[in-house]
């Protein structure tokens, strides 16, 4: 018996692909833009939504003209793909940062559809074909930067998701560049096709169809971002709360390395008389200039935590006791300045005795440094001790610390 090798190949129905990512779209732009309308979302939502209806318009002026051989439809289809790209790159910009200008964006779309306004003869198809992958694969480029930018500033777990869809998608439409350039795709967009070309554009309107609503994905974890924001801050500061040092304390609980921790309990002096004698406004002022305070000398790496009425603690990662001295030493001086000029005109105004502005208020501040891999509560507890030590002698600084063993 004689055996035959036969070489199987599967051929792919791009007309079924192109006419569902056509549909996928724009049913994904119907839904973003309905909340636009009703003032849900941001300006994103319209450019995401805009976008996906111009390129599904555009992705289904190839089948049709694949099928129907609509003379103008390459004229129309082509240009709408590259304008809708954009708009979808300008989206997730806009997402990333509501300021960030997109006109320069825009007008680079506008350029580089001229082309293709302009030509629409069959024998140019595979130019026309590389050209428009090339375009498509330089917008997700700038979609993929973008996304990765807000991961790593929002902390966005979903923002490396949308990165991932969005690079996948760059070497297939280079690689389908490749073989359009080369001729190797045949005549049609659509219909059945058996080679790497086909399976490349399948590629890539499976991973089209898939991300198709991942800014929405974003927009839920930045709101739940948003959520925890507000219930790890204190609302009169902006200082977080307790549930805060929760968090903190489990991050840095998940460090690979132990490294130093500083905390700084700062207290208010002279803060029940200010309530008294000027109201629990002046109170609440000056709880807001002393956060302020803090918060621009501990910089970014530092948090600020309201402990409890009149406290607060600094939690200083790798800073040392010195360092952290120099920081609170500025705070103090700070605040005594904003608390001495603000008694001066209140003395001022109501023809208050210069005994006023003698008591304004200052603060005392104890300091300890431990290591991340403690009980940031057992050191909190110790930069209390400390403070009250530094309440207790004014005469001799406002500030006592110590170094933990």
């Amino acid at each position: 018996m004689k055996r035959t090798n036969k070489q199987v190949s599967v051929a792919l129905d791009l007309t079924t692909l192109y006419v569902v990512a056509a549909l996928g779209m724009l049913v994904a732009g119907i839904v973003h833009l309905a909340p636009v309308a009703t003032g849900r979302f941001g300006d994103w939502a319209a450019l995401w939504g805009g976008g996906h209806l111009v390129v599904g318009f555009g992705t289904m002026m190839a089948v049709l003209n694949d099928h129907i051989g609509i003379a103008w439809a390459p004229n129309a289809g082509n240009p709408a793909a590259v304008i809708g790209y954009a708009l979808i790159a300008s989206a997730v910009l806009r997402f990333a940062r509501p300021d960030a200008r997109l006109t320069p964006l825009l007008t680079i779309a506008a350029v580089i559809a001229v082309p293709l306004v302009v030509s629409g003869d069959p024998a140019y198809f595979h130019f026309r074909v590389a050209y428009l992958s090339v375009v498509r694969a330089g917008f997700d480029i700038v979609i993929v930067i973008a996304a990765v930018r807000l991961a790593r500033r929002e902390s966005l777990q979903t923002g490396w998701i949308v990165a991932t869809l969005f690079a996948i998608t760059v070497p297939l439409f280079v690689g389908r560049a490749w073989l359009a350039y080369e001729d190797r795709i045949g005549t049609q967009l659509t219909g059945m096709h058996d080679d790497i070309g086909a399976w490349l554009a399948a590629g890539q309107i499976a991973f089209i169809v898939f991300r198709v609503f991942s800014l929405l994905i974003l927009q839920a974890e930045r709101g739940q971002n948003a959520l925890r924001e507000q219930m790890e801050r204190d609302w009169l500061t902006g200082a977080l709360n307790r549930a805060g040092v929760d968090r903190i304390a489990a991050t840095l609980a998940d460090r690979s390395s132990v490294g130093r921790l500083t905390a700084m309990m700062l207290d208010v002096d002279h803060f029940k008389a200010l309530n008294d004698s000027q109201g629990h406004a002046a109170g609440d002022a000056a709880l807001r200039s002393l956060a302020d305070i803090a918060h621009a000398m501990i910089g970014k790496r530092g948090h600020l935590v309201r402990w409890g009425g009149d406290e607060f603690v600094c939690l200083l990662p790798d800073v040392g006791i010195e360092r952290a001295r120099m920081i609170g030493v500025g705070i103090a001086s700070q605040f005594a300045q904003v608390m001495t000029a603000t008694a001066t005109a209140t003395a001022t105004a109501t023809s208050a005795t210069s005994a006023a502005v003698d008591a304004a208020p200052g603060v005392s501040i104890g300091i300890v440094e431990g290591d991340t891999a403690g009980a940031i509560a057992d050191l909190i507890a110790r930069a209390d001790k400390a403070m009250y030590v530094a309440k207790g002698d004014r005469r001799r600084a406002p500030i006592a610390y110590f170094k933990a063993a």
